[in-house]
């Protein structure tokens, strides 16, 4: 069931970050700008600071879910309400609207886009180690998806694993940032990223299920 999670999780990430992630993550085009959109060492560090900070919040998502593991009732109460919240997520997603601009603060993204482009004539890698940590903990619907996934596992270990794969799995569309937006077009990223948002959709059915069931 683990390396099932494990596999979804890294496809749904893969998929969306060829449109959801690319602008979302507004300040990480801002930095594609700065560097002439070539993959370096400013690069990487910011990508790998981004996913470290997945990690954390992976890890403090599933101590979170360990919580409930000692009761049966607990865990299916648990898996109904995660696959609740996985649908409206999708659906968010989705349609794009105001509810997604609920869910995800763009006043956040806009902010860090501002600091990053101060960055321009420092190129420390300190600052873009302090950019991308806090580029991670943006408020996003997909983030928010693979945090569920996370809860789920119960384990913090395991938490930290599930949202592990999820950067890893942004990370070769957001290196390649420029490449992609060039070879691909609108209409391919959009179908890619609803793909990504039917096994969401999906999955949060699945699960509610489950835990109705379980609870029955």
């Amino acid at each position: 069931m683990q390396e099932f999670t494990l596999f979804v999780t890294f496809w749904v990430g893969f998929l969306g970050s060829f449109s959801h992630c690319i602008f979302m993550c507004g300040g990480f085009v801002s930095l594609q700008n700065l560097s002439n959109g070539k993959p370096n060492a400013s690069l990487l560090i910011y990508q790998l600071s981004r996913i470290f900070a997945y990690i954390l919040l992976g890890a403090f998502s599933g101590a979170f879910g360990s919580i409930f593991i000692a009761s049966p009732k607990a865990r299916a109460t648990l898996f109904f309400v995660v696959g609740l919240v996985l649908v409206f997520i999708g659906v968010a997603l989705f349609f794009r609207g105001t509810l997604l601009k609920f869910i995800e603060n763009e006043r956040l993204s806009r902010a860090i886009t501002a600091k990053i482009f101060s960055l321009k004539g420092k190129n420390r890698l300190v600052n873009f180690a302090i950019f991308g940590f806090l580029n991670g903990l943006l408020p996003c619907g997909l983030v928010y998806y693979f945090l569920a996934q996370a809860i789920l596992a119960a384990q913090p270990l395991k938490g930290a694993l599930v949202m592990a794969v999820f950067g890893v799995s942004t990370l070769f569309s957001m290196l390649f940032l420029s490449y992609f937006l060039r070879i691909l077009g609108e209409r391919l990223r959009d179908f890619m990223f609803k793909i990504s948002i039917f096994i969401v959709i999906l999955n949060g059915i699945y699960l509610a299920f489950l835990g109705f069931m379980a609870n029955g």
